[in-house]
């Protein structure tokens, strides 16, 4: 695996190269150093340079000017005294004396300044060594101080490394154990599946079941069925017919006779053992009626004239499977018909 090193100069990390890629400082600490002295030397040393130079040439600059300057003077007396030179030789040797003495007096305050500049140039370079030296000092405790936290960095990276391989190892040995085991026990677990599989699937039919019961059990109560039958008897009639033809009236043929027959006609078969008639809180016994399909033969004990106080209730639950419904009672020739079909007389 690469190692990464971080530049000293820009701390840009990079990969296992010499050369920072990002300023192209050297990465390793001697080097750095190395370098970053004798860049600080070479500036140094070029700034005390340039500074002599500059001093030199402004000496000379200076001395060029008085020579040039001490020498218009002398062109100019020359010039002046020309016709006079005999008799003012001696004024033109003390001028050359005043001359002479302003050229030394010249180079020595040149001198004073080359003097002078060469120390502030030897100060300014010894201050800039003192620099420099503290920065390379900085610079090395600095590097340290990166080395130092590299190497415990590193350290702990390692300790963590090893720590996890360490757990790795266990985890893998633990999923090796636990992977033997359930292969020695996958015949159980497939027993156990296909069991779970068949209890499933008893489950689902069971709850198809339950289901399909809750479905019919709420079909079923949801169509109860309550119907009422007022009646109104035709006084003295053999038999009274319903203008409607939902009930026939029979009563008894003879006056010894105690029992009124009454034929119901529902709107739907009911199912068996659901029948129920009621006059008002009066339920009445079930062995008192019976049905044929939506027919119902009912045998009244009480004289007839009683029907008509007050309404007959019939409840029930519809049989829809029962298709076979008559629709209408009806009175022929004497006799009652259901539909078409006659009607045995009942009370003989």
């Amino acid at each position: 695996m690469p190692t990464s090193k971080r530049c000293y100069e820009c701390g840009n990390e990079n990969l296992d190269q010499s050369f920072c890629g990002a300023c192209g400082s050297p990465l390793t600490l001697n080097d750095y150093i190395s370098t970053k002295v004798k860049n600080q030397l070479s500036d140094t040393l070029r700034d005390r340079d340039v500074l002599e130079m500059d001093s030199s040439i402004k000496v000379f600059k200076r001395a060029w000017e008085w020579i040039r300057l001490i020498i218009g003077i002398a062109v100019g007396l020359l010039v002046l005294t020309g016709v006079g030179v005999i008799w003012k030789a001696s004024d033109f040797w003390s001028g050359v004396d005043k001359a002479k003495q302003s050229v030394t007096d010249t180079a020595k305050k040149s001198s004073d300044d080359i003097t002078r500049s060469s120390f502030q140039s030897k100060q300014e370079i010894f201050n800039a060594l003192k620099e420099g030296k503290a920065a390379i000092v900085t610079a090395s405790s600095d590097a340290a101080r990166q080395a130092k936290a590299l190497k415990e960095t590193t350290v702990q990276t390692k300790a963590d490394i090893l720590k996890q391989a360490t757990s790795l190892h266990d985890d893998i040995k633990k999923t090796r154990l636990h992977l033997e085991a359930a292969s020695k026990i996958q015949p159980e677990i497939e027993g156990m599946k296909n069991q779970l599989a068949q209890a499933t699937k008893d489950i689902q039919a069971q709850q198809k079941a339950l289901s399909s019961s809750e479905q019919f059990v709420k079909s079923v109560f949801s169509s109860h069925v309550t119907q009422y039958f007022s009646f109104k008897l035709n006084v003295g009639a053999v038999r009274t017919v319903d203008s409607k033809k939902c009930y026939v009236v029979i009563p008894p043929s003879t006056k010894d006779g105690k029992i009124t027959v009454v034929l119901l006609l529902l709107d739907r078969t009911p199912i068996e053992g659901t029948l129920q008639l009621q006059q008002q809180v009066a339920v009445q016994p079930p062995g008192s009626y019976f049905n044929i399909h939506n027919l119902v033969v009912f045998y009244w004990g009480d004289p007839a004239s009683n029907l008509e106080t007050k309404p007959l209730s019939v409840s029930y639950f519809p049989d829809k499977s029962d298709t076979e419904i008559i629709h209408s009672l009806s009175e022929h020739d004497g006799r009652v018909f259901a539909d078409d079909q006659p009607l045995p007389e009942f009370t003989k």
